[in-house]
Order: structure tokens, then C-alpha cells, then sequence
């Protein structure tokens, strides 16, 4: 499994799922966790889990379906052009399995 943690440690409404880490290493200790930031691009793994910040929800939420984001109006994933390039990602074949934990701001 692959974990991609996307975050920026000095910006406070931005850093809330890096403090996920400890946690997610004593969870998944077999999982390969990375820092990334996805406006360099996004390497897919056949079994993925992303965590990232999302504003507009107050407890940590776990997503399966891409779709659900569009559906959640409501519900908005902070950086909108990781859901965007997912989206195409996953029409071309790219994503096998994929679960999002989306994380308050204020976590």
C-alpha cells in the first residue's frame, strides 16, 4: 500500500493531514508513506490512500468514490486540482483502488 500525505508545514489550514503520520505508520506498518505535493504529479499505486486537508467538514472523513466530492457540494477538497487530475487518472485506467481521508482544517 501507498500512502500519500499532501500537506505544507508551514501553513497552518494547510499542514492538518501531516499530523496524521504517526498515527498512520503504527496503523499501516507495512505501507509506503510519503510527503508529496501533487502539483508535482501523481504516481498511482494499485492500492492508494490519500490524505489531505478539506474544508467544510468537521471530523476526519473517508471517501472510496471520486464522484462523491462533485455530489458534496458542500464538501470541497482544498487543492481542487487533485480531485481534478484523479478524476482523469482513474478514466484512464490508472487507479485500480483508491481511498481519500479528508481532514479538517482544524484538525
Amino acid at each position: 500500500m501507498k500512502i500519500s500525505v499532501f500537506g505544507n508545514p508551514n501553513l497552518p489550514e494547510d499542514s492538518a493531514a501531516l499530523k496524521l503520520i504517526p498515527q498512520l505508520k503504527r496503523k499501516y506498518p507495512q505501507a509506503q508513506i510519503l510527503v508529496e505535493d501533487p502539483t508535482e504529479g501523481l504516481k498511482p499505486a494499485n492500492d492508494w490512500l490519500i490524505v489531505d486537508v478539506c474544508r467544510e467538514i468537521e471530523q476526519i472523513t473517508e471517501f472510496t468514490d471520486l464522484d462523491q466530492f462533485a455530489a458534496m457540494r458542500r464538501v470541497s477538497v482544498h487543492d481542487y486540482e487533485v480531485i481534478t487530475e484523479l478524476k482523469l487518472l482513474k478514466k484512464l485506467g490508472k487507479i485500480k483502488k483508491l481511498k481519500i481521508l479528508a481532514v479538517p482544517v482544524n484538525f
